[in-house]
């Protein structure tokens, strides 16, 4: 399921080195939250606790994405003390056989403990931080266990469930499995989330689900004009999903065909400093683009009819690289 594996003979698998975290965390006065995920599991960086505490004396909120599998109570404990913010736990099925189906080498049973362990740890000491997210990976055979994984959330007693999507199409197996559809022909699959809407109000569960039917953003959620991602070898990127790394080129499949892009990335850090490398002009340039599509936004309301506003969109594209990425389509 991952890109590191479907990709495992070009991907450059490594923790970011700390000397290079060390260099952006000078400029963490900028941001709000510090989010230590990119490709791989932050429980397996070595310094992750002194990356946390690094944030945290900087004034930034502190999370990270993980698979729940290295969650120890030791583990759980730490977290705590060092004052992490969010921790997402990624699963594939709300049942043991799903969800190793899906993410095969993993332990569901041992997952559930684990998280288990973590919120029986902020009750006993009082604390409400970290909030504990459920992140429910949809495809179309996992989907129906949706309302099933709203109440193993409210058995667990998570903060939030959120369900994503498998937004990174690397593989013809990820396009058979992914859950999101360009036309509206999956409508069963659009019912299941409306019962598990329906059910995790009934339960008091904090709820909230991608959408399954692609749609042009005019900005998409990672939002490039407020947020910046590094990839482990130092490149600063405007997300995730332009910087995968690996060798040179990347492929994507897209509306059934595939692409093969060149990473996307304006300066690398152990060269430059983050917020010189944020003030390039070809920096800018990429950002400009998404600028110029959030002015449509104060404009809808004044176009007399939907062609004009297609026309306007038109006029101002996505930029290339993301044209042929789902997350600009709001899945």
């Amino acid at each position: 399921m991952c890109p590191r594996t479907a990709l495992r003979n070009q991907w450059n698998s490594m923790s970011m080195p700390f000397k290079v975290f060390q260099k952006i965390s000078h400029d963490f006065g900028y941001t709000n939250l510090v989010y230590l995920s990119g490709w791989g599991e932050p429980l397996l960086n070595p310094r992750i606790h002194d990356m946390i505490n690094i944030a945290k004396d900087r004034g930034c909120s502190v999370g990270f994405t993980t698979n729940g599998l290295l969650l120890t109570e030791k583990k759980a404990k730490s977290l705590i003390q060092a004052g992490l913010d969010i921790l997402s736990i990624s699963v594939a099925g709300a049942t043991k056989e799903t969800h190793e189906t899906i993410r095969a080498g993993s332990h569901f049973e041992q997952t559930m403990k684990n998280i288990t362990s973590l919120v029986r740890l902020k009750k006993n000491t009082g604390v409400v931080y970290p909030k504990v997210l459920l992140l429910f990976l949809m495809t179309k055979g996992n989907l129906k266990e949706l309302p099933l994984a709203v109440r193993l959330a409210a058995d667990l007693e998570v903060d939030e469930i959120v369900a994503t999507n498998l937004a990174y199409v690397v593989t013809p197996y990820h396009d058979q499995i992914k859950a999101f559809s360009h036309e509206r022909e999956e409508l069963e699959l659009e019912k299941i989330i409306g019962e598990a809407e329906r059910l995790a109000k009934n339960l008091d569960v904090k709820f909230r689900s991608s959408q399954l039917i692609t749609e042009e953003a005019l900005i998409c959620e990672e939002d490039p004009l407020h947020n910046v991602y590094v990839s482990c070898e130092g490149f600063v990127s405007p997300c995730v999903y332009l910087n995968p790394p690996v060798k040179d080129f990347f492929p994507r499949i897209f509306c059934g065909r595939k692409h093969v892009l060149p990473r996307t990335y304006f300066g690398k850090i152990r060269e430059e400093g983050l917020l010189e490398i944020w003030k390039k002009e070809e920096y800018q340039a990429f950002r400009r683009k998404f600028e110029k599509r959030l002015t449509l936004k104060e404009m809808i309301f004044r176009f007399e009819d939907l062609e004009r506003f297609r026309e306007e969109m038109i006029s101002s594209p996505l930029p290339e690289p993301c044209k042929t990425c789902y997350k600009a389509f709001s899945v």
